[in-house]
């Protein structure tokens, strides 16, 4: 599994970096260093190959260590990169659906396929006031399964602001994550939505 994972990690590098100039040689060879230690148990002979022959190195595979993690996973840097990726595809999945109508002779009000497009992606560090005041009272909904509903509307009532209308949609949308995210708990959930 974490092979094909490291694969799956040097095509997202690879894509990401195309308009930038391509992959970064040290991280390149990092990426093939680690492939040929990750192999060498199931293809002893392409690991060696790799080894020798890409890398220059002169002693044998065999006799390599393992390689190790330098640093334990970061969470929400992994869920960041994770929501990145889902948005990437589903940028390019609206531009392929504008594609197939623009083909089939279906207006698409402007939008041209074939000029330069670019996607600016701002991280905040945290909500704006209104918003934490929603998340507080999520998280005193929150029974460690799910939101109370109840609660969740009684504190918004108690607080005079059932009325606003930008606060349900919001509680909507934490919850949607928080059980789309379960066993997750809703703290390091609310955490991954403020990055």
């Amino acid at each position: 599994m974490g092979f094909y994972q490291l694969l799956s990690a040097r095509d997202l590098y690879q894509v990401a970096t195309a308009s930038e100039g391509g992959m970064h040689a040290d991280l390149a060879l990092r990426f093939i260093r680690v492939q040929a230690l990750l192999i060498t148990p199931i293809a002893p002979h392409v690991a060696e190959y790799l080894w020798s022959t890409v890398l220059h190195e002169t002693s044998s595979v065999q006799k390599a260590l393992f390689p190790t993690v330098s640093s334990p996973v970061d969470p929400a840097i992994a869920d960041s990169a994770a929501y990145v990726r889902t948005k990437v595809k589903d940028i390019r999945d609206a531009e392929m659906n504008f594609a197939k109508k623009k083909a089939k002779g279906k207006g698409t009000a402007g939008f041209d396929i074939s000029k330069p497009k670019a996607v600016k992606i701002w991280v905040a560090k945290g909500f704006p006031e209104w918003q934490e005041t929603a998340v507080e009272i999520v998280k005193g909904a929150w029974d460690g399964e799910k939101v109370d509903d109840k609660k969740c509307k009684e504190e918004l009532t108690s607080k005079g602001l059932i009325k606003e209308k930008k606060y349900m949609p919001f509680i909507a949308q934490l919850k949607v994550r928080s059980s789309l995210s379960l066993p997750l708990p809703l703290d390091f959930v609310l955490t991954l939505l403020s990055l």
